[in-house]
């Protein structure tokens, strides 16, 4: 199985990592290897987290990671994983 980051989900990673940098350069990189080591562990359980019911007529899934969400899509033929956005969980549910 394949895992890509949509432009809109890799923009709002950069955003984060350049908030968190404006404190803490090594909390921000800290940060990005968390993130990454937490969403590649959906290639091996794409299937972990559940679809979001206001978004179920996309298949947008939910990982809760840190104060943030990370919706993404698995394909239909289970061959990619991809991350669509990246949002504050505070923040409006939408993509």
């Amino acid at each position: 199985m394949e895992l890509r980051i949509s432009e809109k989900a890799k923009r709002q990673l950069r955003n984060i990592y350049t908030y968190y940098s404006e404190n803490s350069i090594q909390y921000a990189e800290h940060f990005l290897e968390d993130f990454y080591n937490k969403i590649e562990s959906l290639i091996e359980f794409p299937k972990m987290y559940g679809i979001i019911p206001q978004l179920e007529k996309h298949n947008i899934r939910k990982l809760l990671f840190k104060d943030y969400r990370i919706l993404y899509q698995i394909d239909k033929n289970n061959e990619l994983i991809k991350i669509v956005a990246i949002l504050y969980s505070k923040q409006r549910l939408q993509i």
